[in-house]
C-alpha cells in the first residue's frame, strides 16, 4: 500500500467520528487543514486542494487534500492528490497552485525536506524546491520524473533555500510565470519570479517585490493576477525569525499596481489589508467560470486556539469571495452562490431603535444578516448570543469605528474608511465573516467554544435608524 492509499483508507475509517462541522464553510473529512492550494476551474468544476494532515488534528506530514464543487455549497471529496512519497518532498508537499495546460491540470508545489521537522528549525538541513505533478482527469496526479523543476541550483546567490516556497503560476502572453516567497541572506522577505515556456524548464527572471530590511517578515503564499485593468499582488505576512513572532501579525496584504512582465518589475500604486480579523491567512485566487476573480482563504491563524480534540477536525476555509477594484481599493464580496443558498429572507424596513431598544432575531446553525444604514448611526449587533455570552459588533458613528468584541475569543477594532452604509454578516457554527460597505473592508473571526448560542440581537446605542434589516437562517 502506498502513502496515497494509506491516507485514503485512514480517512474512510475515521471520518464518521468527526463532529460539530460547520454548515457553510468547507472542512476536510478528518484531521488538520491549512493553506488552500491549486484553486482552479477545470472541466466544469471548481477544484480546491489544501494543506492536509489526515491523521491528526495538528500540523504535520503535509499532503494535498482535494475537493470539487460547482456551487461552493455542495462539496465532493476526492482522493488525496499528493503525499510526501519522494526523496525531494520526503517531509511534506507544501503549498502551491494549479494551471491548465493542453487540457491537463498541472500542480506546482513545494517539496519540503527537513530531517528534524518542526518550527525550531535547523536551517542548514532544510531544503525547499518546486515540483510538478500532472493529471489528465483532474483527480489522479503523476509527479514529474524530472522533479524538482526549480531546485537549489536555480536559486540565485543571496537567497536561502530553507525558505523558498509557495509557487503561484500564471500565464501571460503564452509564457508561464511563477511567483515564489523567499527569504534572502539579509533575513528579509522577497517575492521572486521565474519563467518557462513549458511548465517544466524554468529560469530565474527577477525579484519583483521586497520588504524593508527592518521588517523581518516573510511574504508567504504570493498571488498575482489581472483584475479590472490592473495587476494585484497578494501575500501573507509571517515573521522570518521566532524572536519577532510577537511583533508580526499574521495578516494578508494586497498591492494594486502594474506588473511589467518583460522587465520583471511590479510597480505598486496602493495597498491594504484583505482582512482585518485574526482568522484569515494564505488565501489563493482563481478565475471563475464566468471570468470573475474568486478568492478563498484559510480561516484560521497559527496563533489561534484550536477546536476540542474530540471534534476530529481542525481548520476550515473562508467563504469564497468575488473580487473587483474600485479606485485604489480591492473590494471583496461573498460569492453569489453563498447568498443564493439562503433563499428568501425576512426583511424589516425602517427599524428605529432608541438607546437600549433591541430587535431580537431567532438564530440557526448558520445565518445571513444584512443591515442598510443612512447617515451616521450607532448600534450594536450581537451574534452567537446565548448563556450570557455573545460576539458583538459595535458601530461608533461619531468616531467612524467598528469594534469586534467576542466572549468566545479575541477582539479587534477597525477604523471605517468611509461612512457606514451597509453591513453584510455571515455566521456559522464556529465563525463570523463581516463585509463592510460592499466589501471595502472585511473582518473574519473563528472560535470553537462549544457553548456558543445562535440568536441575534440588534440594539440601539443612542437613536439609531436602520433603513433595512435582511435576515435568513439555515
Amino acid at each position: 500500500m502506498n502513502k496515497l492509499q494509506a491516507a485514503d483508507m485512514y480517512i474512510q475509517q475515521h471520518k464518521e467520528k468527526v463532529q460539530s462541522r460547520p454548515l457553510l464553510h468547507f472542512t476536510a473529512e478528518t484531521g488538520w487543514i491549512n493553506d488552500p492550494n491549486g484553486f482552479s476551474f477545470y472541466k466544469g468544476e471548481y477544484h480546491l486542494f489544501y494543506q492536509y494532515n489526515p491523521y491528526d488534528v495538528v500540523w504535520s506530514d503535509m499532503h494535498w487534500g482535494h475537493v470539487t464543487t460547482r456551487n461552493f455549497i455542495d462539496w465532493t471529496y476526492q482522493p488525496v492528490a499528493l503525499a510526501n512519497d519522494k526523496v525531494y518532498d520526503a517531509n511534506g508537499c507544501f503549498s502551491g497552485s494549479a494551471i491548465e495546460k493542453d487540457g491537463k491540470l498541472y500542480l506546482m508545489y513545494t517539496g519540503h525536506i527537513d530531517p528534524n521537522m518542526g518550527f525550531d528549525k535547523d536551517e542548514s538541513q532544510i531544503i525547499q524546491q518546486q515540483c510538478v505533478a500532472v493529471s489528465e482527469d483532474g483527480i489522479h496526479f503523476e509527479k514529474y520524473a524530472g522533479n524538482p523543476v526549480i531546485g537549489i541550483h536555480n536559486l540565485p546567490e543571496g537567497y536561502l533555500i530553507c525558505d523558498f516556497r509557495d509557487p503561484k503560476v500564471v500565464e501571460h502572453d503564452g509564457v508561464y510565470y511563477v511567483v515564489l516567497a523567499v527569504r534572502n541572506a539579509a533575513r528579509r522577505g522577497e517575492i521572486l519570479m521565474f519563467k518557462s515556456d513549458d511548465m517544466l524548464n524554468w529560469n530565474f527572471h527577477a525579484s519583483i517585490y521586497q520588504t524593508a530590511a527592518a521588517d523581518n517578515i516573510m511574504l508567504e503564499c504570493p498571488d498575482l493576477f489581472r483584475l479590472d485593468g490592473r495587476d494585484v499582488l497578494l501575500f501573507s505576512i509571517m515573521p522570518c525569525d521566532p524572536e519577532f513572532a510577537g511583533e508580526v501579525t499574521h495578516k494578508t496584504a494586497y498591492v494594486i499596481g502594474e506588473m511589467d512582465y518583460e522587465a520583471g518589475r511590479f510597480h505598486p500604486a496602493s495597498e491594504g489589508l484583505l482582512d482585518s480579523g485574526n482568522s484569515f491567512y494564505a488565501p489563493q485566487s482563481a478565475a471563475g467560470k464566468n471570468g470573475e476573480r474568486l478568492l478563498i482563504g484559510w480561516m484560521q491563524s497559527w496563533k489561534q486556539a484550536h477546536p476540542p480534540r474530540e471534534y476530529g477536525f481542525n481548520g476550515m476555509m473562508s467563504l469564497p469571495r468575488e473580487l473587483r477594484i474600485q479606485g485604489q481599493t480591492l473590494l471583496q464580496q461573498p460569492a453569489k452562490e453563498v447568498r443564493e443558498h439562503f433563499g428568501s429572507p425576512v426583511v424589516h424596513e425602517k427599524v428605529a431603535l432608541q438607546t437600549g431598544e433591541a430587535l431580537e432575531l431567532a438564530g440557526g446553525k448558520a445565518g445571513y444578516l444584512r443591515l442598510e444604514v443612512s447617515g451616521r448611526q450607532s448600534f450594536q449587533v450581537e451574534l452567537h448570543k446565548g448563556k450570557g455570552k455573545s460576539t458583538r459588533l459595535e458601530v461608533d458613528a461619531a468616531n467612524g469605528s467598528l469594534r469586534f468584541i467576542s466572549d468566545y475569543g479575541e477582539s479587534e477594532a477597525i477604523t471605517l474608511s468611509t461612512d457606514l452604509t451597509a453591513l453584510e454578516i455571515f455566521t456559522d457554527v464556529h465563525s463570523v465573516e463581516v463585509f463592510v460597505n460592499a466589501g471595502e473592508q472585511v473582518l473574519s473571526f473563528t472560535a470553537y467554544d462549544p457553548d456558543k448560542g445562535q440568536n441575534v440581537c440588534i440594539r440601539g446605542l443612542g437613536e439609531a435608524m436602520l433603513e433595512k434589516v435582511v435576515y435568513a437562517v439555515k
